[in-house]
């Protein structure tokens, strides 16, 4: 028996959504999909655990007309903390009002208890959409261990066999980040051929630093490149495609918030080495799910090709 009960679900949605736009150019015409984030509550008492949600987007806070498609996810939740990227279609904000209808189900139990009322998608998406920026970095600008075998080149960009070594970059925190506001870390990246399905998982490797300490700081101006926090993506299913040759696919992390340390972070929690909200040198690594210790559910054992990656947050 699943010990929470549902009718005590509560979602605080005020934490945000936002709609990710298909490129940094006003001039250019946003994307449909949006970062939502929320809590989840039983009995007063914050959830944790896998639950599976399902979201509708209607044009009326009650009845009315869904807009879109449903969208039906299977998400973590950490101390009542969930997030995730929705994308209801083309279309679905259109400048009419439109209100969130959010499912919950224990993991597997296919018993939905309808979170009441519906959230309002106020100017917010739409505002934060036209000021939303993209730092994109190729495949072949990332740094990697050029005397790992099992990592080579491509037309494309590096390609990752079962390698415990990873690929990634560096960059300065961008100067015009809305700090109250999450940003998201993509991977673009090919599957040369597939004969039969499998599933396909990196792990992120993120890390921030301090670089240069101003005058008078306690510490001692310097600081070591690392990896602070270290979190799988969600296991991709990708199916066969005999003959074909390439396919694309992409894996999203989204930065946590840490009401502790009023900072954002990824993986587990907040160390000095994964502060990403004070420190102005970000860092991300990848590696194969294949490989990494323990695994994560990664059953393609192909090379991978990292194609690009991609840095996406609301400006000011």
């Amino acid at each position: 028996m699943y010990p929470i009960r549902f009718r005590a679900f509560v979602l605080a949605a005020a934490a945000s959504a936002l709609l990710l736009a298909t490129a940094a150019h006003a001039a250019q015409p946003l994307g449909s999909a949006f970062t939502y984030q929320g809590e989840l509550r039983s009995a007063g008492q914050v959830a944790n655990g896998l639950h599976d949600f399902r979201f509708k987007l209607y044009d009326a806070p009650s009845g009315g007309t869904q807009v879109g498609v449903t969208l039906e996810q299977s998400l973590t939740v950490s101390s009542g903390r969930f997030g995730t990227t929705l994308d209801f279609g083309a279309g679905a904000f259109d400048g009419d009002r439109r209100y969130l209808e959010i499912a919950v189900s224990p993991s597997g139990a296919g018993t939905y208890e309808t979170l009441t009322p519906r959230q309002e998608a106020t100017g917010t998406p739409y505002t934060i959409a036209q000021r939303m920026r993209s730092i994109v970095v190729p495949g072949h600008a990332m740094s990697r261990n050029p005397n790992d075998a099992q990592t080579t080149t491509t037309t494309y960009g590096p390609r990752l066999s079962s390698t415990a070594q990873p690929v990634g970059f560096s960059i300065p925190q961008p100067a015009d980040w809305d700090k109250t506001q999450p940003f998201t870390v993509t991977l673009y990246f090919a599957v040369p051929s597939l004969s039969t399905s499998s599933i396909v998982n990196w792990r992120l490797q993120a890390g921030s630093q301090n670089l240069n300490l101003e005058v008078g700081s306690a510490g001692s101006g310097w600081d070591t490149l690392g990896y602070g926090g270290q979190e799988d993506g969600t296991p991709l299913n990708i199916y066969a495609a005999p003959g074909r040759t390439n396919m694309m696919k992409s894996q999203t992390w989204t930065a946590h918030w840490s009401q502790t340390y009023h900072t954002w972070y990824f993986g587990t929690g907040v160390n000095t080495s994964n502060d990403f909200a004070d420190d102005p040198f970000w860092t991300f690594m990848f590696q194969r799910g294949s490989a990494v210790s323990g695994g994560n559910g990664e059953g393609y054992a192909q090379g991978l090709t990292v194609v690009s990656a991609e840095v996406r947050y609301p400006s000011h």
